[in-house]
């Protein structure tokens, strides 16, 4: 199942981006706005875009109402259908709310839809994994809502998505720290030593318990633990809060990243941008992120 996302955005250009690629079959559904969709393809008056169309438009599932009720509509696809899996164009988080949506994003209404109070946020890219422990929250509430139990959470996780989903044998995953130098031993914080240190031995004990061969640093400077990561050295981290893990992962995969929900029943990705209005019907939006959530969907890691 395929949603349409901001349909101001980039989003329907992404899909008829996909079926020009040939990035769907038989028996997907392209949850969007058809009239809508179809009226784009003719405005690009592009090889590309009426190829598109003649490829989704037997797949497209008529949805009016703007890109809450496309979600709504794909949510209920997806849980009517064991086995299936999900991918969201990006949404205009502050026009989701204008619409009545009540949800600070994608992650939060899925876990909702769901009924699963543990989930997670895993950027994943060809060279870099990354969850943040807080999401979409101003950063004056991260050290409020940061706690051992939410980075213990987020860290099974990512253990387990890496362990059975990604097939790495034995992960090493880093948790970053809060402040500047991960505290420097108290002298710029001490979330670290407070919060973060007990996670790790938390998890630590977890994974001993469990016989799971996989394994937890930290806490780690933020500045250079993406670095470890780069060279090999670390198979994931845990972020302690959205930018701190995003940045450095947009630097790197802002073409090839995908976002996925961690602890759904079922698989949902996402392109790692978002609505970009700014280029919304101009025929130049990059599918790549979107191709690679689609090959994400259906089993293809990176």
């Amino acid at each position: 199942m395929v949603t349409q996302g901001d349909p101001e955005g980039i989003g329907p250009e992404l899909l008829l981006r996909l079926g020009e690629a040939g990035a769907l079959r038989t028996g997907d559904r392209v949850v969007a706005d058809r009239e809508r969709l179809e009226g784009l393809a003719r405005a690009l008056a592009t090889p590309w875009a009426a190829r598109g169309w003649e490829a989704i438009a037997p797949l497209v599932d008529d949805v009016r109402g703007g890109q809450v009720a496309a979600l709504v509509r794909g949510v209920d696809l997806v849980l009517e259908q064991p086995g299936a899996a999900l991918v969201t164009a990006p949404i205009d988080k502050a026009a989701c709310k204008a619409e009545g949506f009540g949800f600070p994003g994608h992650t939060e209404y899925l876990a909702h839809r769901a009924g699963v109070d543990d989930f997670a946020m895993l950027m994943i890219g060809p060279r870099l994994r990354v969850v943040p422990v807080t999401i979409h929250v101003p950063l004056r509430a991260v050290p409020e809502l940061l706690t051992p139990a939410a980075i213990v959470r987020c860290g099974k996780l990512l253990a387990h998505t890496l362990l059975r989903h990604l097939g790495l044998p034995a992960p090493r995953i880093g948790v970053l720290g809060l402040n500047p130098h991960a505290g420097e031993r108290g002298m710029l914080g001490d979330e670290e030593q407070r919060i973060i240190e007990p996670a790790v031995a938390e998890l630590t004990a977890w994974a001993a318990a469990e016989s799971l061969q996989c394994s937890f640093v930290g806490p780690l400077a933020a500045d250079s633990a993406f670095v470890t990561h780069l060279e090999g050295g670390l198979d994931g981290l845990l972020a302690m809060y959205h930018d701190q893990g995003l940045g450095p992962f947009k630097l790197l995969h802002m073409r090839d990243g995908v976002n996925m929900t961690l602890g759904l029943p079922f698989t949902r990705t996402s392109p790692d941008h978002g609505t970009a209005r700014d280029i919304a019907g101009r025929g130049v939006a990059d599918p790549s992120s979107m191709l690679a959530a689609v090959a994400l969907a259906r089993g293809h890691v990176p």
